[in-house]
Formats: structure tokens, C-alpha cells, sequence
């Protein structure tokens, strides 16, 4: 949702949704009466209800708010980096960077969106695909389009990734699961450090990333004596080596980083 689109709704409704935001991220779901919203909007829950069915309902309207600023950003990402460089190698580790950077800023959002979306994910049977009358999940599906796009473009233009084992699918899961993972890790570690360990660095991520489009011939190798062995089509990438950071901290343009 873009601010635009926030001020096409009615001054209640915007009002809602953005306490409903505010309290949100700050308290999580279920810590959230609908009469708190209703207090910081300025409004009744009754006048709530006039726009949203339940709480759930607004939750997911907020869900695809706060996807939709992640994808809104990602998308001036892409366009800067494919200015910089015709290798889609790096327009995809330059968005990788950027949105482990970006996770680290907006803590709150990314606390939520971890933590809420997964669970209201989890719980999805599939069956239906709207959520009263309004798609599910509709900005997500935008974010993952473009991460799959941009994988795509990449194994389009390097056909020896494939022969080192990496497929289009396998590319795009790898993202989305490494961004996923690593900024739930993130809180993990913040909670507990003794159990969960070190925070992983945004450096040490994209370094590891980079192993990942950039194989060496010893991936190679490795990859085609797994295919040869049992017909495996995915290699384990060697894992870069280096010490966590006490916060998720990175910096960096476009560009090759060898």
C-alpha cells in the first residue's frame, strides 16, 4: 500500500489502519484489543467493523501494507542496480544486501512480519485464497515474483550455474528461505544469544550468497559427482568463512565484490 493509495481511503479507515499498525508492530496481534485501535484511531470498534470484519481481517490488511513497502523498496533497488550493471548476479545480490538492510532498520516491521505472517501462513489451508473478499497475501506474492523474476534472469543468463547443479526453483526457494531465516534469526538471537548464538552479519550473508551465483570448480565438481552418484541436481555451496556482528550491519554498491 503506498501513501497515495492510503489517502484514497476514508479518513476512518486510514486512521484504522494506521493505529492498527502503529499498535501492531509495537504489541504484536494478540496483544491488541480491538478497543486500543479503536482509541488511537479516534473512532469505536464499531466503526472498526464498518471497513474490516474482525481483527484478523485488519491484521491482514496491514500484513499486505507492510509487504508492500518491502517490495516498493525493492523495486528502486532493482531499477538502481540494473543501471550499474548488465549481470543479473549482481541486480539479485545487491537485493539481497538491500533487504537484509532494510529488515535491520525497520525492526519492528520485520519482527512482525516474521513473526504474525508466518503464523497466519502456517494456518492457511490453501482452499480459499481471499481473505473476505480481498486476495491473501496479494503484496507477498508480489515480493516473491520479483525474487523468482530476478532468479530467473539469472540462470537464463549463466547456463553454468546449471551445470554446477543450481536450478531456477532451487535459486528463488534459497532466497526467500535465506532472507526468511536469517532475520528470524536475527530475533532468535536477540532473545537467546546462549541458545541460538551470534547474530549472522549482513556481510557474512552476502558472502555466502555470492558462493552461491559465483561456484568455483571445486562446486562444480562436487556438484556433478553428487549427480553422477544419485542423480541429485542441488550442490552445497562452501560456506564463507568470518565472526558475527554484535547488530546486522552492512554496506556496499553494485558491483563486483570477487
Amino acid at each position: 500500500m503506498t501513501d497515495q493509495q492510503l489517502a484514497e481511503r476514508s479518513d476512518v479507515e486510514a486512521r484504522v489502519l494506521r493505529a492498527a499498525r502503529k499498535l501492531f508492530l509495537k504489541r504484536g496481534v494478540s496483544k491488541t484489543p480491538l478497543r486500543a485501535i479503536a482509541a488511537e484511531a479516534g473512532t469505536s470498534e464499531s466503526g472498526i467493523l464498518r471497513f474490516f470484519r474482525d481483527k484478523e481481517d485488519l491484521a491482514q490488511a496491514v500484513i499486505d501494507w507492510c509487504w508492500s513497502d518491502v517490495v516498493n523498496g525493492l523495486k528502486r533497488v532493482v531499477k538502481s542496480a540494473s543501471k550499474q550493471t548488465d549481470d543479473p548476479r549482481e541486480v539479485l545480490i545487491e537485493v539481497v544486501r538491500r533487504a537484509l538492510e532494510n529488515a535491520a532498520a525497520e525492526r519492528e516491521r520485520t519482527r512482525f512480519l516474521v513473526g504474525h505472517f508466518s503464523y497466519n501462513l502456517s494456518g492457511w489451508s490453501g482452499g480459499d485464497d481471499r481473505s473476505h473478499g480481498r486476495p491473501r497475501f496479494k503484496a507477498y506474492c508480489e515480493y516473491r515474483s520479483l525474487v523468482e523474476n530476478l532468479c530467473g534472469a539469472v540462470i537464463a543468463a549463466h547456463p553454468e550455474l546449471v551445470d554446477a547443479g543450481l536450478t531456477h526453483r532451487a535459486l528463488c526457494h534459497f532466497v526467500l528461505s535465506m532472507l526468511y531465516g536469517i532475520t528470524g534469526g536475527w530475533f532468535l538471537s536477540e532473545c537467546s544469544p546462549s541458545v541460538h548464538g551470534p547474530m549472522l552479519g549482513i556481510d557474512e550473508a552476502v558472502a555466502l550468497f555470492r558462493k552461491v551465483v559465483y561456484p568455483d570448480e571445486e562446486c562444480r565438481a562436487l556438484a556433478q559427482a553428487l549427480a553422477a552418484c544419485d542423480g541429485s541436481d542441488l550442490s552445497e555451496p562452501e560456506a564463507a568463512q568470518g565472526s558475527g556482528t554484535p547488530y546486522p550491519s552492512g554496506g556496499g554498491t553494485t558491483g563486483s565484490r570477487g
